[in-house]
């Protein structure tokens, strides 16, 4: 299909030289986190866009990387996840380390056409007038979308390939630093576990949920309104989130105009009782099974949904579910309240639960109101929200094989866990290569990341005094000032330090330092740089300095890293003890660098390349 007017290729703009313009269209087959620059203090959001053409080259294949820098967050391009198209006007093409890159300036313009509102080709013909996709963007720009533009977005869709989804994590470090010298082990695929519901395979989570799908939901009630002839709008969550649903703000970003209620007053309004943000599902419930909800079902309560259509009405409007009467059945009721907790689906609900309440309590502690009275019927209501909190925590203990360091939270929590045995696949079976004629080499390294839960068992340098060096220049004279971003030439030192992981079932758990032969193969040694170690300490951490001659500084990461490793540091020092610490959870990622040609090391690894692991994505509370 023909682009529209004014557009190229993302094969012809990854091929454009540095400094023009160009306004592209791509599906995004990957997202990173967005980032806060230290120095500037404004934020970084890089994605990546592929088209068919660009997907067949040469070079490119794997997408054409789009950066935006932004003063503030919410102005960002609102890309949620693989396979949202995004349309770029008048953006600029700048190389980054001699790689093409696509960069926001003042003039670009961007809109975002979520994934659950592309339809598939057959349906494309109902966008050839007056109807417009829905997308996310100014409006001027969604006004002038034009019918070319809206054909290309569709096929789009259904011409490139998207790879297996990838964690939300910071771009790997680049090739060529030479202080990497810790052991590491080889790595292998995360496993994909099958889910076996209890409710059939029409079962999906909230943030599963899609635009014209039918889904059965296990829910718990946050809040019901009655509305006339039987009907009632019932908000439901199941603690995961889906952007594509209304954001509720928390107290601290309300304007004071209060939510609840109609629009003229007539109903009563009360506050809205969390949980906020993207994690509350509204549905609209009509006869027979509006009249079960009004009578049968209250707030707190966990329900079974079954065959609601999910929905986006229009442009301006968010992901809801619908509930009518069935027309084959017009008496079945499709709301089932569920008494038991022991469902392994309330279970895991309870879980994320328990993890949203205690992130946000610590966050923002809940301010009681000496003004408001409660009354019976709120009573009522409390008593039995602790009850279910408390069951709640017993059954997340109760999950849990080994009790998780509570001082530690780890990002990407949707992604499971992948013990370091299975990462440390010494068979290679994950970096065999197999060519067509039958034969097979090693490769050097999988860019591959992953979630795992580990202690930390031994540590590099061997005093903390050296976990704060002299920055390694890694830019050449002709860089890109977009570098300059993110790093800080007055910076006189960085963070940068080793950790040695271990599964926390590993036998030699308890031992101060790696035993040389069966504990090494449990065992995976990790490198933390400085934005990592930066994302680590958090933010009451002071920036790094000479720690000989800064014993406060010196402090202040002694007791961060104790409350990482435990009593690691004091048991390394006399070698007798047994170390004592929590495991937690942290994202880890394999990259490899090119050995020099001088390098006694190259002949030992396929083709000159060193397999190596970054640590990312966990913080110190």
């Amino acid at each position: 299909m023909a682009l529209p007017d004014g557009f190229v290729d993302l094969a012809t703009a990854y091929k454009q030289p540095p400094n023009s313009f160009v306004s592209i269209i791509g599906v995004v087959v990957d997202v990173m986190q967005p980032v806060r620059s230290a120095k500037t203090g404004h934020w970084m959001f890089t994605f990546k866009l592929l088209d068919r053409r660009l997907q067949d080259s040469v070079n490119g294949s794997e997408g054409l990387t789009v950066r935006f820098f932004k003063e503030s967050e919410t102005n960002l391009p609102q890309v949620r996840q693989h396979g949202d198209v995004v349309l770029l006007r008048s953006a600029k093409m700048m190389p980054v380390y001699g790689v093409p890159m696509v960069v926001s300036n003042f003039q670009t313009r961007t809109q975002v056409f979520p994934l659950a509102s592309i339809p598939g080709p057959g349906y494309s013909i109902a966008y050839q007038g007056t109807n417009r996709l829905h997308s996310l963007g100014a409006p001027a720009d969604t006004e002038s979308l034009t019918l070319a533009a809206q054909a290309y977005v569709i096929q789009l869709k259904t011409e490139v390939r998207l790879p297996d989804a990838k964690l939300v994590a910071p771009p790997p470090e680049p090739v060529g630093r030479k202080r990497e010298a810790a052991p590491v082990g080889n790595a292998g695929p995360p496993e994909k576990k099958a889910r076996h519901s209890t409710f059939g395979n029409k079962y999906q989570l909230v943030r599963e949920t899609h635009h014209r799908k039918f889904a059965d939901l296990c829910v718990q009630v946050v809040k019901s309104y009655p509305l006339q002839f039987g009907a009632c709008e019932l908000y439901v969550t199941d603690y995961t989130e889906n952007r594509d649903v209304w954001y509720y703000a928390p107290p601290e970003e309300e304007t004071g105009k209060e939510r609840d209620g109609d629009d003229f007053g007539h109903l009563k309004k009360r506050a809205w009782p969390g949980p906020y943000g993207w994690l509350v599902l509204k549905i609209n419930v009509k006869e027979p099974h509006g009249h079960f909800v009004n009578n049968e079902v209250e707030d707190g309560d966990f329900v079974l949904l079954r065959n609601v259509k999910m929905k986006i009405m229009a442009e301006g409007t968010k992901l809801e579910g619908d509930m009518w009467r069935d027309s084959e059945s017009p008496s079945k009721i499709n709301v089932v309240k569920l008494l038991r907790k022991d469902i392994p689906e309330i279970q895991e609900l309870l879980i994320r639960k328990e993890k949203y309440w205690a992130k946000r309590n610590l966050q923002h502690p809940p301010v009681a109101d000496e003004s408001a009275k409660p009354t019976k019927g709120e009573k009522k209501r409390q008593k039995k929200q602790k009850q279910q909190e408390e069951r709640a925590k017993a059954a997340a203990e109760a999950a849990r094989i080994a009790e998780r360091n509570k001082h530690v939270r780890c990002s990407n929590e949707e992604v499971s866990l992948m013990n370091v045995k299975d990462i440390l696949d010494l068979d290679n079976v994950r970096h065999t290569h197999t060519l067509p004629n039958g034969a097979s080499y090693v490769l050097p390294f999988v860019n591959t990341q992953y979630r795992t839960k580990v202690h930390v068992v031994d540590y590099e340098p061997k005093a903390l005094e050296d976990f704060a060096v002299h920055p390694i220049p890694d830019r050449d004279e002709g860089s890109s000032p977009i570098d300059s971003v993110s790093w800080d030439n007055s910076q006189k030192y960085e963070w940068y330090f080793s950790l040695c992981l271990e599964d926390p079932s590993a036998p030699a758990a308890a031992q101060a330092l790696p035993a040389p032969d069966t504990a090494e193969k449990a065992r995976i040694w990790v490198h933390v740089r400085h934005k990592d170690a930066q994302f680590l300490f958090g933010n009451d951490m002071d920036d790094p300095q000479n720690l000989r001659t800064n014993p406060q500084i010196l402090a202040k990461l002694r007791e961060k890293m104790c409350i990482l490793w435990g009593n690691l540091e004091e048991q390394r020092e006399d070698e007798e003890g047994a170390v004592s610490n929590r495991p937690f959870e942290c994202c880890v990622q394999e990259y490899g660098i090119e050995l020099d040609e001088d390098d006694p090391e190259r002949g030992e690894v396929p083709f000159g390349y060193k397999k190596l692991f970054r640590m990312f994505g966990a913080t110190i509370l």
